[in-house]
């Protein structure tokens, strides 16, 4: 995973997330224009654009309240942020099976990110996560 083309400098966009069928595609719209623009390969980018869309998933689903997504394209990593004023600690399902639909969204964070946490907040919580680029 790499970046195109010479050193990059820190680039960064913030989206309100609504309640709403559409936000998922509204913030993978977003965050690609932020790759492009920072000259992200496409491999990455995909890469980038599945862990945020679980992110925001998460946090459109089961998070309360206001909601937003932090992206930031650094020298070394892209960096997704998810905060929302649920206080509940997101955990990946490790009990989904074969035939389920859906909980799957931290354990592919977990197999595709460089690094991801949750950051309790006293008026809710940050999940964020990273990419490294090469």
């Amino acid at each position: 995973m790499s970046s195109a083309g010479g050193p990059m400098s820190e680039t960064s966009i913030r989206l309100a997330l609504a309640a709403s069928a559409t936000t998922g595609s509204l913030a993978r719209q977003a965050l690609r224009q932020l790759l492009t623009s920072a000259r992200i390969d496409r491999e990455t980018s995909e890469t980038a654009v599945l862990l945020a869309t679980e992110l925001v998933t998460n946090a459109v689903e089961h998070g309360r309240g206001a909601a937003y997504l932090d992206a930031t394209v650094e020298e070394r990593a892209i960096r997704l942020a998810v905060t929302d004023s649920s206080t509940v600690a997101p955990r990946p399902n490790t009990e989904v099976t074969e035939l389920d639909e859906r909980g799957r969204g931290l354990i592919l964070i977990d197999a595709l990110a460089s690094r991801w946490g949750v950051r309790p907040q006293s008026d809710g919580k940050t999940v964020w996560c990273e990419l490294d680029l090469a």
